[in-house]
């Protein structure tokens, strides 16, 4: 599956590209490695260093502040308001989560 939607997005991650409320997005390629990461694994707490080895092929010892910066850019894209996400949670001391239909 290529096509997905949740809230009022619609993301193709074979075009990398997304319809958001705020409009059209071109994504990176790394943007569209983590979404079709999270798709995968909707409702699942993925840690920091799964995210970073899947998306970035990064060591899993490595710390990097990359992952958060990711994080805010996926919620000021898909969220209708990014500081109560509902759809990019943080999970405290364990790492984030997708969450399709909250």
């Amino acid at each position: 599956e290529q096509s997905f939607r949740f809230g009022r997005n619609k993301v193709n991650l074979e075009e990398r590209t997304a319809t958001t409320a705020r409009g059209e997005i071109e994504l990176t390629e790394l943007e569209a490695r983590m979404l079709r990461t999270f798709f995968r694994h909707e409702r699942k707490t993925l840690s920091r260093q799964t995210l970073l080895s899947a998306v970035w092929g990064i060591k899993p010892d490595t710390e990097t502040r990359t992952l958060d910066n990711f994080i805010v850019r996926l919620r000021r894209y898909f969220e209708e308001d990014p500081t109560t996400p509902q759809h990019f949670l943080t999970v405290r001391g364990r790492g984030y989560r997708f969450v399709k239909n909250p």
